[in-house]
């Protein structure tokens, strides 16, 4: 090569940069984070209990079946109180409510959530009307009042539910909210499909993750993360998620789901709706 030719390369040439994955594997060389099982000793630190919901064919409501957790049927209510109404003065109707008992992953400071849901008005998110998750930190059974579901809401199935310990784990859209040092070594891992070694390690730690009706643990998101951010820019915990459950009679759009989450701290709640 010649002198001219080498110069004018070495004006006209820029350094090479570094790709994301280059600069990810520096920050994880110095973690000592390389390999499949790192990635799995990453994840380990963020599964959460959740309690899986499910949901029995309808049956009789039992006597005094305002004092179970149950979908449908008849809402537990006390003295002073009045069936839920949307800002224009519409009955919502009663989606299900859940006693917080022992073993189910509700914070303590609950002892009773009801879900409220105006079919016409089809709600998608906090903004709009027509949704009410109701929340009672203290329950008062002597001062129980039994107030009668309007008859313009029709009547409902009533269903008995069945709590079921499981784990759960973040999406794979969501897992950088959580351990963004397990994103990025799952970028490493696989730059062509960073998301197949972090799935791989949720089947093996907690097995395989579905759409189902919980308590607690991680959203599974229809239509992508979404999960709402705190005040201090930490994320909402849920609260629970909704499947679209064939027993109860619920359908939320297209076989969709909808998320509510909960601050303790603020008292602040969430609500979306995602389907297919």
């Amino acid at each position: 090569m010649s002198f001219w030719r080498k110069l004018f390369k070495k004006k006209n040439e820029q350094p090479k940069k570094d790709s994301h994955f280059d600069k990810y594997r520096n920050e994880l060389n110095k973690l000592g984070a390389k390999s499949f099982t790192d990635l799995e000793n990453l994840v380990k630190p963020i599964i959460r209990p959740a309690t899986k919901i499910e949901v029995s064919p309808a049956s009789r409501p039992p006597e005094n079946s305002q004092l179970n957790s149950h979908f449908g049927g008849q809402p537990y209510f006390e003295n002073g109180e009045k069936w839920p109404t949307t800002k224009k003065g519409e009955s919502l109707e009663f989606i299900f409510q859940i006693f917080n008992n022992s073993g189910i992953q509700l914070p303590e400071s609950i002892e009773l959530i009801q879900f409220y849901y105006d079919w016409d008005e089809f709600p998608w998110d906090s903004s709009d009307d027509g949704w009410l998750a109701k929340i009672y930190k203290k329950i008062d059974r002597e001062n129980m009042k039994l107030i009668e579901k309007p008859s313009k809401l029709g009547r409902s199935k009533y269903c008995k539910i069945r709590f079921k310990s499981t784990l759960s784990l973040p999406d794979w859209e969501g897992i950088d909210l959580y351990s963004y040092n397990a994103s990025k070594l799952s970028c490493v891992l696989n730059e062509d499909e960073p998301w197949d070694n972090y799935n791989q390690i949720v089947n093996k730690l907690i097995g395989e993750q579905d759409y189902q009706s919980q308590l607690g643990g991680y959203p599974k998101w229809v239509q992508g993360e979404s999960t709402p951010k705190k005040s201090d820019g930490n994320t909402m915990k849920l609260l629970f998620q909704i499947d679209s459950e064939e027993n109860a009679g619920l359908m939320w759009g297209d076989v969709g789901l909808i998320y509510v989450f909960y601050e303790e701290k603020t008292e602040r709640i969430d609500f979306s709706l995602q389907c297919h």
